[in-house]
């Protein structure tokens, strides 16, 4: 087991891709927390692993935006398992979906507060939670979550494509701050690709916006072109968190580039087809 003397916090590991995970740490003998804001599915989740997996898992309700609730996770990740080497800081949201300016003044700082706080926010406070353990020991793997738009235009998610650009952009220059440190902590940053979660499905519809009826049919063509499998995502994960990475402030993929391209051609010749049906 490659993993047999790691420890994790995996936030936002109650399902998708933070539970994929989790699942494959365990997999591999590493000991992990899983949080989500639901004390609820924390609970169902853990009586799950817990099956299979026994006291190598534990796990206990955190907003990602609450810095004691984050200290209080990992004080009790150590009390536990002695140590925290890994942060996988996947906790993130999305509240609608559709064009910007569809979206009125309120609108906006509501779904910046909740979006932007939640997934780049809330990333800052899970690593800041986790960096003077990390300091101390002088060790740490610590993994972040890009997103659609993080790296090249995407339009109608434009408030998320900003809190996850924002969080590429951190973790990078964080990785710069801890190259010139004498502690071996590592930050990179995982694109999973288009993978079919919560996320996405469970987004409002921007009001006044022609294609609502549409969505649900385009979503699932998108997923169609586009799709990645989790658990082959998922796979590239494990790599990034072991002791003899040398990468730091890298993007890395869970899918194929060449996939990526042809299926967005794919993708854009379907709808234009579809439109012109219509």
């Amino acid at each position: 087991m490659i993993m047999k003397n790691e420890t994790a916090i995996i936030t936002g590991s109650t399902s998708g891709i933070g539970l994929s995970i989790a699942e494959k740490f365990l997999e591999a003998g590493c000991k992990v927390t899983i949080s989500s804001r639901s004390e609820e599915k924390v609970k169902k989740t853990l009586a799950e692993l817990t099956k299979k997996y026994k006291d190598s898992v534990i796990g206990f309700a955190c907003d990602v935006n609450d810095p004691k609730a984050l200290k209080k996770l990992v004080d009790k990740t150590i009390e536990k398992f002695g140590s925290v080497r890994i942060l996988i800081a996947n906790a993130g949201t999305n509240r609608t979906y559709g064009p910007f300016s569809n979206l009125t003044a309120d609108m906006v700082s509501k779904d910046a507060i909740t979006v932007i706080g939640t997934n780049l926010i809330g990333t800052l406070n899970s690593i800041a939670a986790v960096m003077p353990h990390m300091i101390q020991q002088k060790y740490g793997r610590i993994i972040t979550l890009s997103g659609a738009g993080a790296e090249r235009p995407m339009e109608n998610m434009t408030i998320y494509t900003a809190s996850k650009g924002g969080v590429v952009a951190f973790s990078k220059s964080l990785a710069l701050e801890m190259s010139q440190r004498e502690e071996d902590i590592k930050i990179n940053v995982f694109a999973p690709g288009m993978i079919k979660t919560n996320l996405a499905s469970n987004a409002d519809l921007v009001p006044n916006w022609g294609v609502g009826e549409d969505y649900e049919g385009n979503l699932e063509l998108a997923h169609e072109c586009l799709g990645t499998d989790i658990d082959t995502s998922c796979d590239k994960v494990i790599p990034y968190a072991l002791p003899e990475l040398k990468d730091n402030g890298k993007v890395f993929r869970g899918f194929k580039i060449i996939k990526m391209i042809t299926g967005g051609i794919k993708y854009q010749r379907k709808m234009k087809k579809a439109r012109k049906s219509t």
